[in-house]
């Protein structure tokens, strides 16, 4: 009789598409696909998030799943917290982890989708035994603590809310409910109101070509810098990382943000030890870093 072979199955799960990745023992990627949020979403979310897991591992012995969400996570990471940009009930949420676990027969944990692209990023530069920091410009600012060998989570689970700390604009209402968050003028967001505030003759895939003196993505880039070096003050890593959907903008002034976040951080040290380094770009590195995240926790 022939014994299946053991994959780690890795989802990241976005509002537009659900990313799936499967590996072997080996941390060899066996494949990876992809498909609409909506179309797993559907009528039932249980039963869509399934078909879409065994569709491409059915003839496999799935050993773990972990499932990347844009979410907050419970410090076990067994529950969503809140995930505002998922049309899916709390209870439909809350059924994920025992109903997948009971259909495949393996443990399944959830993980906020920064940290998957963190953990693939920690492979990819070989940097496992360091304290890395990462901060990824995307539709908000995601942000992650690896500390040698292990994402940092909290005493709750909710660590490294970076978008979400009170130094953005006090009159805009953040997507978490409160006021003043820094995402309101540091992230994706921030940056596709100021291109819609008025006509500007481009899209804004170019904004960052058209638009490099103007005075507004000088401030833009500032208060990256200055969200990048408060961390580097706080928390004097080996290494940061920066990336992000907004970083892989055509032209975007990648060397010059580097400058201005080295000129906030504090010297000598860890001024004189910090490497800086630019996140690797795919849109499937999230669901691998999930599947490596099942592998390395097994």
């Amino acid at each position: 009789m022939t014994v299946p072979t053991s994959v780690f199955i890795g989802i990241d799960m976005g509002a537009t598409h659900t990313r799936i990745c499967m590996m072997n023992p080996q941390s060899e990627v066996l494949l990876t696909d992809k498909s609409k949020t909506t179309d797993i979403i559907g009528n039932d979310f249980l039963q869509g998030i399934k078909a879409f897991c065994f569709s491409f591992c059915q003839s496999y012995l799935v050993k773990k799943i972990v499932i990347g969400l844009p979410a907050a996570i419970s410090r076990n990471r067994q529950k969503v917290l809140s995930v505002p940009n998922l049309f899916i009930s709390q209870a439909e949420l809350d059924q994920l982890v025992p109903y997948l676990s009971t259909q495949f027969g393996c443990n399944v944990l959830l993980e906020r989708d920064v940290n998957l692209q963190m953990t693939y990023d920690v492979m990819h530069f070989n940097l496992k035994e360091k304290l890395v920091l990462g901060l990824y410009v995307g539709t908000g600012m995601g942000f992650s603590i690896w500390n040698e060998g292990e994402i940092f989570l909290g005493a709750h689970g909710v660590a490294g809310e970076l978008g979400h700390i009170p130094y953005g604009d006090d009159d805009l209402r953040c997507g978490c409910g409160n006021y003043g968050c820094l995402e309101t003028n540091c992230s994706g967001i921030a940056l596709k109101r100021w291109h819609d505030s008025s006509i500007k003759g481009y899209p804004i895939d170019e904004i960052f070509s058209q638009a490099e003196k103007d005075g507004f993505i000088h401030r833009y880039l500032i208060r990256i810098a200055k969200a990048v070096s408060t961390c580097i003050n706080l928390f004097d890593p080996d290494v940061v990382i920066l990336g992000g959907g907004v970083m892989d903008m055509k032209d975007f002034p990648y060397a010059l943000l580097e400058r201005y976040c080295m000129s906030y951080v504090r010297k000598p040290l860890p001024y004189n030890k910090l490497k800086l380094l630019k996140a690797s770009s795919s849109s499937f590195n999230g669901a691998i870093g999930a599947a490596l995240l099942a592998n390395q926790r097994n």
